[in-house]
């Protein structure tokens, strides 16, 4: 499927779970100063030990392309579903929605996924390589005794051993090396969490790899193309619209509204009190600070946009009335959080009054957020709650 470029070493920590976004960030941040490795970097601020750094980057080669990554896969059978919330692409109660889907229809779960725009074609058949050669018995790097050599734990003498052992007994392999000495039950379990967040790892850049090389992804549409991101088509569904409206509802308290699949008509009636925790298809966010301050709403948004699932949004959080700031040009991120009410008491030349707001706005505690100027439930490119032409969204908040 294509030789594509070496997975950063950055996102591999963070997909697998081995960093947070702020220790990344700080670590990219003391890179940039030291011109040091990253993994000398993440070592030294003591975030990761030189074994975490270094077993990830044993098999960063391996994630060039999807026919690589495939093969390196070991570790139990596991279901489809499971393998995309162990991705992170997808959260519990997100995969029991689809599940309920399936079985309302009556088809495969593969077909409900790439129906729902939640898989292309290409990141299904990766996954469900990915199942096959779970059973392989071919030697991996990932496999728990190539592990607990790796981290220093065991000899391959010891392992040779261990596995010759094994075919005369039905236990697993790290069973019969803590019977014969060589570890113990605390570092099988280590073993064990290691191999399932490198799992993790190559999961993602699988799905990550699959998803560019064409084709629907989960919650994104290519930044370059005009094709309606999937989180768009998924809202395109009844029972999925209805949770998303209830959602705005509940947490979109100031100028509530909302456009219509069909039209731009504005509907503003259900009922506050209804409340479904959804949110968008993704696992993370990347905030460049006061992440906690965003609104709910738009950090549903930045669960998708991080880079990886759809375009990267690094927020930028503004919240200082009266204060002197370079006016937006409309050609970059617009900044959120601003307390709008506030802004226009202190600001009245350069921004207008709340009656002059479209209706179709969403406010939540009166702070400009993403949902002020996008509705995921619009399909057309960048989901805008109105038109812009000749910035006519812009200028229903700002005089120039």
């Amino acid at each position: 499927m294509g030789q594509l470029a070496k997975r950063h070493i950055g996102r591999m920590l963070l997909d697998g779970g081995f960093l947070s976004h702020n220790d990344l960030n700080d670590a990219l941040d003391e890179q940039k100063r030291s011109k040091e490795l990253l993994g000398q970097v993440l070592v030294r601020m003591g975030m990761l030990t030189d074994s975490d750094v270094k077993i990830p980057l044993s098999i960063q080669q391996h994630l060039g392309s999807i026919d690589n990554a495939v093969r390196i896969v070991a570790g139990e059978r596991q279901l489809l579903g499971a393998l995309l919330v162990q991705s992170g692409h997808l959260t519990n109660e997100q995969l029991d929605f689809v599940i309920a889907e399936q079985q309302r229809n009556g088809e495969r779960l593969g077909d409900t996924f790439t129906r729902l725009g939640i898989l292309n074609e290409r990141q299904l058949k990766a996954l469900l390589d990915f199942q096959r050669n779970q059973e392989s018995t071919d030697t991996s790097p990932l496999r728990l005794g190539e592990l607990l050599i790796a981290t220093g734990h065991i000899t391959r003498e010891h392992l040779e051993n261990a596995l010759y052992q094994q075919t005369k007994s039905n236990k697993n392999i790290g069973d019969v090396l803590i019977e014969a000495g060589h570890v113990t039950p605390n570092q099988v379990k280590q073993g064990v969490r290691l191999q399932q967040m490198l799992l993790k790892t190559v999961l993602a850049a699988i799905v990550s790899l699959a998803m560019n090389a064409g084709g629907p992804a989960i919650g994104a549409a290519n930044a370059e193309s005009n094709e309606m991101c999937t989180y768009s088509i998924q809202l395109q569904n009844s029972p999925m619209r209805e949770e998303y409206i209830a959602k705005v509802a509940t947490e979109g308290r100031t100028l509530l509204a909302y456009n219509t699949a069909t039209d731009n008509a504005v509907q503003s009636d259900a009922p506050e009190s209804l409340y479904f925790p959804i949110s968008s298809f993704g696992n993370s966010y990347s905030t460049q600070n006061q992440s906690n301050s965003i609104d709910a709403l738009s950090t549903n948004c930045l669960t998708c946009h991080d880079g990886g699932h759809a375009s990267d949004v690094n927020v930028t959080y503004r919240n200082n009335p009266g204060s002197k700031t370079k006016s937006y040009d409309g050609t970059g991120q617009h900044p959120i959080g601003m307390d709008y009410a506030a802004y226009t008491q202190k600001d009245f030349k350069n921004y207008k009054p709340v009656t002059s707001f479209n209706s179709k706005m969403i406010f939540v505690d009166g702070k400009v957020g993403c949902l002020t100027c996008h509705n995921p439930l619009n399909p057309e490119k960048n989901h805008l709650v109105m038109n812009d032409y000749r910035s006519s969204l812009c200028q229903t908040c700002h005089n120039r």
